[in-house]
């Protein structure tokens, strides 16, 4: 395999190349789309402004979501690994996004998996399960997905058409029953465009109207959840092919012909050597790679996406590890610094979702030949212990995008600061009071002390 060495000159020369772009286009967008002005006002009991008092200020969350999937909630043999996994998703991220692929939802025809104590499968994690987590933590849960006619259950009439869209509608029905409400999006449809590549699929992806009719049924059972739409990979070929990307075209036709989508889903695997049989496989993968964490290259993908005007959100993030050691892991640490700087310095972002978190628990394919587990695309260890990107990932969130400071009111009782849009807490002779920093919000708040 190619040695760390020449790794980072591969892949970061592509980064490098354009490094101003991280520290102007995305640091002047960081400064003016992901903080607000604040101020506060500290008061006495009688509501008179007191004058030099001392207040700290503390971002406590981050309106902005960084999230992973959640597949591995209480999947491992030793009690005190679900343990830790409990603790450190928490520490690590704000949003979850949670599976309801068919098959492992419903393998046996009637018996749906929803409910915390059902029956187990693997990396398939009970909806509620998970779901109950996030509400107990206050992180924000996603439903992952409704439409994925790849991973459909064997017990299907997959050839029949009619049979299949009141299976799917049942299925909404469900889940929607449980669900609506207490998510902060419905993935509505998934990979519509890798589905030529599918053996599994049923009529449903024959529909010609499968987004128009996907949408309607989805706003039909969750009329007041936000819906997205979710595809492979778009980013860096939207740098290329601007407006005419598939992807592109076919949002831009749905939303022309009235559907009712809320967010644009974009995923940003790097499964790097996922498909590779030998070193030389692997190597001529790493080369063709290197692309992906261009800071021109995601800024102008990302262009292309916003005009169609609704908020992105990047579903899915896979950045790869070449090997085992400190130099290999800090080059993916760097990597993700780069995308992940990019998107919070791109206004129309709002979400990154990483992908697998621990190392070695990712999808593959019984015979191997795709295999996920190959690209070392982990946050931490097989032993869950952090690696350097989810320690990078931890400092930008809580320390390098976050606000903390020491205050004094001046003669009206007031202190003004810009922060990170977020919740905070102010703290004032040992007494704290909550407030926050929203977007579009009067950030003004009256504190009596």
């Amino acid at each position: 395999m190619l040695n760390p060495k020449e790794n980072r000159e591969i892949w970061m020369r592509a980064a490098e190349k354009h490094r101003e772009l991280l520290e102007g286009r995305a640091a002047e967008a960081i400064e003016k789309h992901r903080k607000g002005y604040a101020k506060l006002r500290i008061v006495d009991g009688e509501g008179n402004p007191i004058a030099g008092k001392n207040v700290r200020v503390t971002q406590d969350t981050h309106d902005f979501k960084y999230g992973a999937n959640i597949f591995m909630l209480d999947e491992f043999e030793l009690p005190s690994d679900n343990a830790t996994y409990r603790k450190n998703f928490k520490k690590y991220f704000n949003l979850a996004t949670v599976p309801f692929y068919w098959d492992g939802l419903e393998p046996e025809q009637g018996k749906p998996r929803y409910d915390k104590n059902s029956p187990k499968v693997y990396r398939r994690p009970a909806p509620e399960l998970c779901v109950e987590y996030c509400e107990e933590n206050g992180i924000d849960a996603k439903l992952h997905c409704l439409v994925y006619d790849k991973f459909t259950p064997d017990w299907l009439p997959k050839g029949d058409m009619a049979k299949m869209e009141a299976y799917y509608e049942e299925r909404f029905r469900q889940i929607s029953e449980r669900f609506s409400g207490r998510l902060m999006e419905v993935e509505v449809v998934n990979e519509l465009l890798c589905a030529y590549g599918w053996t599994t699929q049923s009529k449903i992806s024959e529909k010609r109207d499968i987004v128009e009719w996907a949408f309607a049924l989805a706003r039909k059972y969750f009329p007041e959840d936000v819906l997205v739409f979710n595809e492979g990979n778009p980013i860096i070929n939207a740098s290329v092919a601007d407006y005419r990307d598939p992807y592109f075209m076919m949002l831009e036709n749905a939303l022309l012909k009235g559907v009712e989508i809320d967010r644009i889903g974009l995923q940003h695997h790097d499964f790097c050597g996922a498909l590779a049989q030998n070193d030389a496989e692997y190597e001529n993968s790493v080369k063709k790679g290197s692309t992906m964490f261009d800071p021109c290259a995601l800024f102008k993908g990302l262009d292309v996406f916003a005009e169609l005007g609704l908020p992105l959100e990047l579903t899915e993030v896979t950045v790869p590890t070449f090997g085992d050691s400190a130099e290999d892991e800090k080059l993916q640490a760097d990597l993700l610094e780069v995308l992940y700087t990019v998107c919070f310095g791109h206004p129309s972002v709002d979400a990154v979702v990483y992908w697998n978190v621990p190392d070695g628990y990712a999808y593959a394919l019984a015979d191997r030949i795709w295999d996920e587990n190959k690209c070392r695309g982990g946050l931490w260890h097989h032993d869950l212990t952090p690696k350097k990107s989810g320690e990078r990932l931890w400092e930008l969130f809580n320390k390098k995008w976050h606000t903390e400071l020491e205050l004094t009111t001046d003669e009206n009782g007031y202190v003004e600061f810009r922060g990170f849009y977020g919740d905070y807490t102010a703290e004032i002779d040992g007494a704290y009071a909550a407030f926050g920093i929203h977007k579009h919000e009067d950030n003004v708040t009256e504190i009596e002390v």
